[in-house]
């Protein structure tokens, strides 16, 4: 003999069924469609959204209401778990088909390459090396003679 089914926990809300959107444009619909516009828009759009409006307030929706109030009273109970979103890079073609292997991706690997920090000589913008100057390129404490073309004629005499 088969043992009955475990007990499950009803929800407050089970009796009460989900309603349905049987709104039909009528006059009165039109006219309350036009009065909340300041410039008509086009009518499908406007009973679309009106439609939207009077199913899903919280004022006429009874399911809505008896679920929102179930939200409300158990929020301190809930057990808040990080997002996990995926990356489409972490999708690998292995095997003839694609796997989810974040182990396996380049983007989440450490980069020990050295980069150019913003200071002396680097663009803050780019990131890049300036090109120095040549005013700046002078070296300290030397002491710049003028070169004459009579010691160059008399060393190679020597030789």
């Amino acid at each position: 003999m088969a043992s009955p089914p475990p007990v499950v926990e009803r929800h407050p809300c089970a009796d009460i069924k989900r309603p349905v959107s049987d709104l039909v444009a009528t006059k009165e619909v039109a006219e309350a469609i036009g009065r909340d516009y300041r410039t008509l828009p086009s009518f499908e759009k406007g009973l679309f959204e009106y439609k939207g409006r009077k199913l899903y307030s919280l004022e006429t929706n009874e399911f809505l209401k008896c679920h929102w109030n179930d939200y409300v009273k158990n929020f301190e109970n809930r057990v808040f778990a990080p997002f996990q979103f995926l990356d489409i890079r972490d999708y690998h073609f292995v095997n003839c088909r694609n796997q989810l292997r974040p182990s396996e991706s380049i983007h989440t690997k450490t980069d020990f390459r050295f980069k150019l920090k913003p200071g002396p000589g680097v663009d803050v913008v780019h990131g890049t090396q300036l090109p120095i100057p040549q005013e700046l390129l002078m070296t300290r404490g030397e002491v710049k003679r003028q070169k004459t073309g009579k010691k160059r004629k008399e060393s190679i005499e020597k030789k």
